[in-house]
């Protein structure tokens, strides 16, 4: 018998992953809230196994969704936490997540455009006061361009809609498909916190309505899941890290000048060179750090292999005391380093002027204003919110009790961060 309650119905609306309603006389509105169709009805498994291709250490690793996919996953997550460490990555994490919230011209983040006034007074109280949006999008999308995926539990009640969320750490969530003979499209999701370190703890499943699932769809190899906006610049900023690294090491060890002390011995006997050299070392030496409160030598760091200075005996008939000056070596791997980080922007996408590389631009008014390539990156990105912003407001309409055509009859949009960019689709 079908399963007639509220959570029943809602679990049957969100098991084919498309919610088809009729708006008009011979109008449909489709909304593809889990983007299904955009991935061929996500039979992923062979995908998957390319992923391990790719990424794996041994060349016959069989396929276990669990063991080594999850593995690999947390593996990246571990590069991804040492990334956002770097200033320059984080800095360009925090200008994805500005540029795609910026607030339009009513001050409003996200706008909400429905012709039933009711529908939008229901969405707008979802979003704003309930949901907080204009403080919690902004680390709801760092999150998922960092890595890649971004998980909100949803507390759900009949009658009453969404009434909180929760977000939950990427490191526990594991996105399961065709796991349904008779719906083969039906999604679900287990969260295993066993995998954030706390085994005692049972894993709990939840359905498809109940979890917003944000995840960049741009590369069929990480589905079910999603790419983060880092991956390509990964390699890169291993590379840049290994070349900063040889360049401050370079510049402490060999940099420091030392002098060279050329002593004239005149006619003493050579049995007696040593001795002489050493008595004039030993009066022109430094004075060794003493600690004033336990008079002993302080030998932590010994600044000597720096500083030491070099004291030739030389003869001669023309010879004299002299002292030179011994240069130290000049580092000449910066444009190795410029190299590098100019590769990190190019994966990254985000123009160097306003990471503070590029002195000569003028007129910073927005980022995505110097490059209207970067605004059309910051618009896939609020697509892909925009879509799971979407699931949570039928969700939320549905637990309402609306099921007809005002299902779908709204859009939400967020501002594109270029006034350039509006302007060119408006000329075009």
């Amino acid at each position: 018998m079908a399963d007639k309650t509220f959570f029943g119905r809602l679990r049957t609306l969100f098991s084919t992953n498309t919610i088809v309603r009729r708006v008009g006389k011979n109008k449909l509105r489709v909304i593809d809230v889990n983007k299904a169709q955009a991935t061929n009805s996500l039979a992923t498994n062979r995908l998957v196994d390319r992923y391990n291709k790719l990424h794996g250490t041994t060349a016959n690793m069989t396929y276990n969704q669990y063991q080594t996919f999850q593995t690999q996953r947390i593996t990246l997550f571990t590069d991804y936490e040492s990334m956002d460490e770097d200033s320059i990555i984080s800095s360009a994490l925090d200008i994805y997540a500005d540029e795609s919230t910026m607030q339009n011209e009513y001050g409003e983040v996200l706008s909400i455009k429905c012709d039933d006034a009711e529908i939008q007074d229901l969405l707008h109280n979802l979003f704003y006061d309930v949901l907080n949006i204009e403080f919690n999008l902004w680390p709801w999308i760092r999150s998922m361009c960092k890595y890649g995926d971004m998980y909100l539990k949803l507390d759900i009640t009949e009658k009453l809609g969404i009434t909180n969320v929760t977000p939950i750490s990427t490191y526990e969530m594991i996105r399961e498909e065709g796991t349904d003979e008779d719906h083969p499209e039906y999604v679900k999701f287990t969260h295993d916190i066993s995998m954030g370190g706390n085994v005692q703890t049972a894993k709990t499943e939840y359905e498809n309505y109940e979890i917003a699932h944000f995840r960049l769809l741009s590369d069929s190899n990480f589905l079910p899941y999603g790419k983060s906006m880092l991956e390509g610049a990964r390699k890169n900023w291993k590379q840049l890290t290994l070349m900063e690294d040889a360049m401050m090491i370079h510049r402490i060890m060999r940099a420091p000048e030392k002098r060279v002390f050329k002593i004239d011995i005149g006619n003493i006997p050579p049995a007696e060179v040593d001795n002489y050299m050493q008595k004039v070392i030993n009066k022109m030496k430094k004075v060794p750090y003493v600690d004033p409160q336990t008079g002993q030598y302080n030998l932590k760091f010994n600044m000597q292999n720096m500083m030491e200075d070099y004291y030739m005996p030389i003869r001669g008939g023309q010879s004299g005391t002299e002292i030179d000056t011994l240069s130290g070596m000049e580092f000449g791997g910066i444009d190795d380093v410029e190299y590098l980080r100019n590769r990190m922007f190019a994966a990254l996408k985000i123009p160097k002027a306003f990471l503070g590389y590029d002195e000569t631009t003028e007129g910073k008014a927005t980022l995505a204003a110097e490059d209207v390539r970067f605004a059309r990156t910051i618009e896939r990105l609020q697509r892909i919110v925009l879509s799971e912003l979407t699931k949570l407001a039928i969700v939320h309409l549905y637990a309402q009790g609306y099921t007809d055509e005002k299902l779908a009859g709204f859009k939400l949009d967020l501002t594109n961060s270029s006034i350039i960019y509006q302007q060119e689709k408006v000329s075009l």
